[in-house]
């Protein structure tokens, strides 16, 4: 179990009794979200989560508090205002999306189409205590610190204030993917912050440093 799905868990016991999981399409970093189909009597239905903009992707329509259905660029503004704000406040935000298959017992990734939006998912994960002062001791002995995360750019810079860095420079894992070694080459050493980065970019982003003669720890 991830530690996402441990958060879920210590927080709230859910009554699962009389669903059964049938199948599962497993997280990936190109989709970047994860889906389960589970039956209970007749109804056999798909739950997806991952990152807001991946789930919001494949969705049609969206429930509201009252749990009416809406067609979701009539909605999708609003859920964009509150994914932002929760991530400007540090928080980690998922978005989970449901869609009713019927009778299939089957799922795969082409299931994931027409579903509707149902909510977030947040997460606290603060600093551990101490940091700054932590950081400020390395920074004396001539150490900086960098960011790579896969978290979205509004938590990460909220996160890097919090540890003492005012006024990041931050690049995002998309834009990178576009860069060239080159052109990295030359950006390396003044980014402080490396967000929605992607496991293999994370080496990359250590073997420029590298490249510009730094020694990485």
């Amino acid at each position: 179990m991830n530690p996402i799905d441990e958060a879920i868990r210590t927080h709230r016991q859910f009554d699962v009794s009389g669903y059964q999981k049938l199948d599962e399409v497993p997280y990936d970093f190109i989709r970047k979200r994860l889906s389960i189909l589970v039956s209970k009597a007749d109804r056999h239905l798909m739950v997806t989560k991952g990152a807001l903009p991946n789930v919001l992707t494949v969705c049609s329509s969206a429930e509201t508090s009252e749990g009416t259905i809406v067609d979701l660029a009539t909605v999708r503004e609003q859920i964009q205002q509150r994914f932002e704000e929760f991530g400007g406040k540090g928080f980690r935000t998922l978005g989970v999306a449901y869609r009713d298959l019927g009778s299939g017992s089957v799922l795969t990734k082409d299931h994931e189409a027409d579903m509707t939006f149902l909510g977030f998912l947040l997460f606290s994960d603060p600093p551990q205590p101490g940091i700054i002062e932590t950081i400020h001791h390395l920074k004396r002995l001539g150490l900086s610190l960098k960011i790579i995360t896969g978290d979205n750019p509004l938590v990460a810079a909220n996160v890097s204030q919090q540890v003492g860095l005012s006024n990041p420079h931050l690049l995002v894992g998309q834009d990178l993917r576009h860069m060239s070694d080159e052109a990295l080459l030359q950006r390396v050493n003044e980014v402080d912050v490396f967000a929605e980065v992607e496991p293999n970019q994370k080496e990359r982003i250590i073997l420029t440093l590298r490249k510009a003669g730094n020694v990485v720890g």
